[in-house]
């Protein structure tokens, strides 16, 4: 189940599900070694279903840097809660969406408003996941309206500053020069 001397908040059960074809590594606690075990879900022969004390969940996200928070596949979208006994207040699911979910946007014909409508999901995953869809039972121009703000927003190789970049950062900060 969970470590010993944790609240009985956090010893609930949560039954999470991939939502990708990847595959997501989870670090859980096996109470019978006492120690943290890695657990494949989704994937070629992972299990699509993972059920996680909330406990374990938060030990996750913990893990992750700051600067690696859009990363976490508890709030990204790779996983999404399905079944919990109480919610946690705490966790944001705002892209805790279905395929379901997500295809309901391609009812938007009109294609301003499918831009505007999917401008505001700020998950790279879940635009990926309605580019996916979109390939398929999408129009044009709502095909095209993803793959520009996806472009926009994670330009290929144009995330990574340039040395010269990173120099004059650090000469603002009065930092020397490497």
């Amino acid at each position: 189940m969970a470590r010993p001397g944790i609240s009985d908040q956090d010893k609930i059960i949560e039954t999470w599900e991939a939502t990708t074809e990847s595959t997501t590594w989870v670090s859980v606690w096996d109470r019978r070694e006492e120690r943290y075990k890695n657990q494949r879900v989704g994937g070629r022969s992972g299990s699509r279903r993972l059920h996680i004390s909330r406990d374990d969940r938060k030990f996750n996200q913990e893990q992750l840097p700051l600067e690696n928070k859009p990363l976490d596949p508890f709030t990204n979208g790779t996983l999404r809660l399905v079944e919990t006994a109480t919610r946690d207040e705490t966790l944001e699911t705002r892209y805790h969406k279905t395929d379901e979910e997500l295809g309901e946007y391609f009812d938007l014909r009109d294609p301003v408003v499918f831009a505007e409508a999917i401008s505001s999901i700020e998950s790279q995953l879940v635009l990926h996941r309605i580019l996916a869809m979109a390939e398929v039972q999408g129009t044009v121009s709502q095909l095209e309206a993803t793959r520009d703000l996806i472009r926009k927003r994670w330009p290929i190789g144009g995330s990574q500053r340039t040395y010269r970049e990173m120099e004059e950062a650090g000469e603002r900060l009065g930092v020397a020069a490497i």
